[in-house]
């Protein structure tokens, strides 16, 4: 069993919420349907998975000083060079040069290990 979740736009700004219980029949089309857009879920959930395993393992085996670790995860947390270089009290320019240092290692490291784009 499943539950299909449409957002549609009755009037300009107006939504309304339809949900549609569908049956687990393999005959049926909307079943169909749900099952590739949870395969296609599954899919990208094991990707970003992977890569989270593959950067791991390039952060374990690379030699990377403090402050490029410092950097990398920060980055990895989703905040740019200006946040960076505030909340690490140096300028933009060092984090850019030790942003460029940590990624030469970390691709000599990926090399090293097989590991390729």
């Amino acid at each position: 069993m499943a539950i299909i979740v449409e957002l549609i736009e009755v009037a300009e700004g107006i939504y309304e919420l339809r949900t549609t219980q569908v049956a687990d029949d393999e005959g049926n089309a909307d079943w169909e349907l749900v099952q590739q857009v949870e395969d296609e879920r599954s899919a990208n959930e094991f990707e970003r998975l992977e890569v989270r395993d593959i950067i791991r393992v390039l952060l374990e085996r690379a030699n990377l000083s403090f402050r490029e670790r410092q950097v990398v995860n920060l980055l990895l947390q989703g905040h740019n060079f200006n946040e960076i270089a505030k909340k690490l009290k140096v300028s933009r320019s060092f984090v850019g040069y030790t942003f460029q240092r940590a990624a030469q290692k970390l691709r000599k490291t990926a090399t090293e290990l097989g590991i390729v784009p």
